[in-house]
């Protein structure tokens, strides 16, 4: 039988330190974008409310994640309903947040631009479904309502993202968005911290939603342990359960805290002594958290960026 050998103690993350903080950046960013997008719709400049209204729907999609999986971990209030394992859905949640960095860093090297591009891709995926649906159910007397109104929204996007009518003939003209894979190595100024992102956060992430084997080992154990009992039950429900909820978790917080600074810092919200706080924070309790900072965040903050 292997040596095993003694496990230090794990240290708990108070994580009161940053949850009031990090909600209230959600909060003003939120609120901030909301605020300037009026401005721009007032000053019928259609362009800048295009590109802030998608940073909106963007920082409102984390905030929305970043909660349910707050939630489903909480140890309070009382619900015994809420199982330690629930913390598996994390990664899935994880992968989508990723994605989600992935396209805004890449886009914010030239946001109006490739925003754009963003959204033209949109507007195929939703064109092509429509297409799928009509195909298969056109004689469908309950589909009758979608085949009306589904139509109406592909042509109020076509026009706002400057859909050509040859392109709306054919949709395979306009170009799929790229995924991270791909993106992390277009030439773009961002390209050093997006191959960053996809080794040592990404990789690992899109396994467990992907459910790889390689994956599904990683998460074998918790799903198991009630059936092999004993010490090792007792190993993998008290100590390693918990680092997984840390090290998962901690991510979502990351990567909702960087898609926030993206954002502020684009838009110059002024909410960047929070952020600094919350970054110095996470890395002096998450060694993922103190290198993503190193990569990417500690050069932004220092700067100034101009939308």
């Amino acid at each position: 039988m292997a040596k095993r050998y003694p496990l230090k103690p794990l240290k708990r993350f108070d994580y009161k330190l940053v949850e009031a903080k990090l909600d209230g950046l959600l909060i003003n960013v939120d609120r901030d974008l909301q605020r300037i997008v009026r401005r721009a719709e007032s000053a019928n400049n259609m362009e800048a409310s295009r590109c802030l209204g998608l940073l909106n729907v963007m920082v409102r999609f984390v905030n929305n994640s970043y909660r349910a999986l707050r939630y489903v971990i909480a140890e309070t209030p009382d619900d015994p309903a809420r199982k330690p394992n629930y913390a598996l859905i994390i990664a899935p949640v994880n992968r989508q947040l990723l994605d989600l960095l992935f396209s805004l860093v890449y886009m914010l090297d030239d946001f109006p631009t490739r925003s754009l591009r963003y959204q033209r891709a949109g507007w195929r995926e939703a064109r092509e479904e429509y297409d799928k649906f009509k195909t298969e159910f056109s004689r469908d007397p309950e589909w009758q309502p979608f085949f009306k109104n589904v139509p109406l929204a592909l042509d109020e996007m076509a026009e706002r993202f400057g859909i050509s009518s040859k392109e709306q003939k054919k949709p395979s003209l306009v170009p799929f968005w790229k995924h991270p894979f791909k993106l992390k190595d277009e030439k773009a100024e961002s390209r050093t911290f997006l191959r960053w992102l996809e080794k040592w956060l990404y990789g690992d992430t899109s396994a467990q939603a992907h459910l790889s084997f390689g994956g599904l080992i990683g998460v074998a154990p918790f799903l198991v342990a009630e059936l092999v009992g004993g010490e090792a039950q007792q190993l993998v429900e008290g100590r390693m359960m918990q680092q997984y909820r840390f090290h998962q978790f901690s991510r979502t917080a990351l990567v909702t805290l960087a898609i926030a600074t993206e954002i502020d810092c684009y838009c110059n919200l002024g909410n960047r002594e929070v952020i600094s706080y919350l970054w110095i924070l996470f890395s002096e309790h998450a060694a993922e958290g103190r290198e993503m900072f190193k990569a990417r965040y500690e050069a932004k903050l220092s700067s100034r960026s101009v939308a």
